[in-house]
């Protein structure tokens, strides 16, 4: 007897479970492996902080986060400088004022050399003179390095292409034009605390065994010993001074503090019998780049970098001969108060109001008659 069209079509069509088993284990596979790519690419973009574990994503990416916004700071106006406001959050990244769901701290009071800092698409969209009137400042701050190694201009430097930290290449005219203008202004350039350079440079980085070194807050260094770190630092400082600033203001320039430096593999690129010496170094080249413009030239101090002379490889001999102005909290203060000649007349005080989520720092920056 024969067997029916039905019953032959009914047993072809029909799936076993281990055919449904099999389907989920390659899906589940697939799902493993992206993941896990995922997590490969995006673990250079996490920063340990003192809230835990954040992600700091770079500017193609920022849009998951932040709609494609970049921070900034301000600048300062000419010769009669006093007081000087900017806002800071607590991980490094910057703040527009007033964009915290509470209310913000009240200005300080419009005096003579007051400055402020805001969001870089203030300068871009035309916005920061308006806001700098209102707040009766004469001058402003800009971010243009950030401890993630990010750049808020289009840098010419090889070594930015290659790690791709580069800002817009717009952003340059938009600051030659501002920079023409009265407003005194002032850039923060992070120096050797960079989280993206060494990732892709790994000769220019400070290591730790087989992989490049990270410090307490998970981000990679270069070495300031590293003659082509010390170059890039340089050269950007030329592009900064090129572009019109009145000042640069250079932060972790020196060698990395902490009890973590102790697993820092040691050799050229860290050898503490010359670390001041590479310091100079590094200084020396960014006078040489900087001077023709008449740029000023201020270092940021933290308070831990004093306190660790020996182990920063910074010296009196180097604040006095390479620091316009030296940036450091109350502590640093009263440590820099103490030293010779004239740098406590030199000092710039940098004074938080504890706000949620940021800190809003206000300061005083001496006057030349002083």
């Amino acid at each position: 007897m024969s067997r029916s069209n039905k019953e032959v079509g009914g047993y072809r069509g029909r799936r076993t479970i281990t055919d449904i088993l099999r389907f989920i284990a390659v899906l589940l596979a697939v799902v493993v492996v992206v993941v896990l790519a995922g997590m490969f690419y995006l673990q250079r973009y996490v920063v340990y902080t003192d809230e835990g574990a954040k992600l700091e994503l770079p500017p193609f990416l920022q849009f998951l986060r932040h709609s494609g916004e970049k921070p900034l700071d301000s600048s300062v106006s000419p010769p009669d400088l006093g007081n000087v406001s900017f806002v800071e959050d607590p991980s490094g990244s910057l703040s527009e004022p007033g964009s915290s769901s509470e209310e913000p701290d009240p200005l300080p009071p419009a005096v003579p050399g007051f400055v402020m800092e805001l969001p870089l698409r203030d300068v871009t969209g035309g916005l920061a003179a308006e806001k700098l009137e209102a707040a009766g400042a004469e001058g402003l701050i800009l971010e243009m390095k950030d401890r993630e190694g990010m750049l808020a201009w289009h840098s010419n430097q090889e070594v930015a292409g290659r790690a791709n930290v580069n800002g817009e290449a717009s952003v340059n005219e938009v600051l030659q034009q501002w920079n023409q203008g009265e407003i005194y202004t002032i850039a923060r350039l992070c120096c050797f605390r960079d989280n993206s350079v060494p990732y892709y440079r790994n000769k220019m980085a400070l290591r730790q065994g087989e992989g490049n070194w990270r410090d307490e807050l998970g981000l990679r260094w270069m070495s300031p010993a590293q003659a082509d770190a010390q170059a890039y630092i340089a050269g950007l400082c030329g592009e900064l001074a090129a572009l019109g600033f009145d000042e640069i203001v250079l932060e972790n320039f020196t060698f990395p503090v902490g009890e973590r430096t102790s697993r820092i593999n040691r050799g050229e690129n860290y050898d503490s019998a010359r670390f001041s010496a590479e310091l100079e170094e590094l200084l020396t080249q960014v006078q040489t780049v900087v001077e023709p413009y008449g740029t000023k030239i201020s270092l940021r101090v933290e308070t831990q970098v004093l306190e660790n002379e020996p182990l920063s490889g910074l010296s009196v001999d180097l604040m006095e001969r390479f620091g316009v102005r030296f940036w450091t909290d109350h502590t640093g203060l009263l440590r820099l108060s103490a030293l010779p000649g004239d740098i406590p007349q030199r000092v710039v005080e940098i004074v938080p109001q504890a706000e949620e989520n940021r800190s809003q720092f206000q300061a005083v920056i001496p006057t030349e008659e002083e």
